[in-house]
């Protein structure tokens, strides 16, 4: 029973970022980072920042995206009513607390910076290589060895990786049968990814 408890047990979701609207609020460098991280991602996603203090570095990063909007002045509720999702980057417990109360009173997703007790979703290390995609999670116990991972990972796998991929995506769309039939295919073909030399 104890094993189990200690089993990562959140599920790994992609949001298709660019067509949701992401309400950030904190305008600092935890902020700066949460920022970095959406736009790394999903460059075109409608943001909106609120924040009584923003950052010069911060407003340096916003003002590279058309697509974020930045409010000086005091967090309050209303501002959830035009959002799917919601990133509190606040160095103030008592206000993440209220702004997570506020989210979910209005049925909103929300990641509070460094409180994972706070959050209903974690933002992770990422991996990219072309479309391959790889998120990392640690369930909020350490984001500095879900980093190191990332770096592990960022420097194993092959550059070539996205030129795999249309392959197989072009193999894919020319195989018959049932679905079945094209997973047993499929599986074949890439073997040779998983077998030792």
């Amino acid at each position: 029973m104890a094993a189990e408890e200690n089993i990562n047990k959140l599920f790994p979701v992609f949001f298709k970022l660019e067509q949701l609207r992401v309400l950030l609020i904190g305008g600092g460098n935890v902020a700066l980072e949460k920022l970095q991280a959406i736009v790394n991602n999903a460059p075109k996603t409608k943001v909106t920042v609120v924040a009584r203090e923003v950052f010069d570095s911060f407003k340096e990063e916003a003002t590279k995206h058309e697509t974020i909007s930045i409010i000086v002045g005091e967090y309050a509720p209303h501002y959830l009513d035009d959002c799917d999702l919601v990133i509190a980057a606040v160095n103030d417990i008592p206000a993440s607390e209220i702004i997570r109360k506020d989210a979910k009173a209005k049925g909103k997703l929300i990641n509070v910076a460094d409180k994972p007790e706070l959050c209903d979703f974690y933002l992770g290390s990422i991996v990219t290589k072309g479309n391959l995609k790889l998120a990392i999670s640690t369930n909020g116990k350490s984001p500095t060895v879900a980093k190191r991972l990332k770096e592990v990972f960022n420097e194993l796998l092959p550059g070539e990786l996205e030129e795999v991929l249309e392959n197989l995506q072009q193999i894919r769309n020319k195989l018959k049968g049932d679905f079945t039939n094209k997973v047993q295919q499929l599986n074949e073909i890439t073997k040779i990814l998983i077998d030792e030399k």
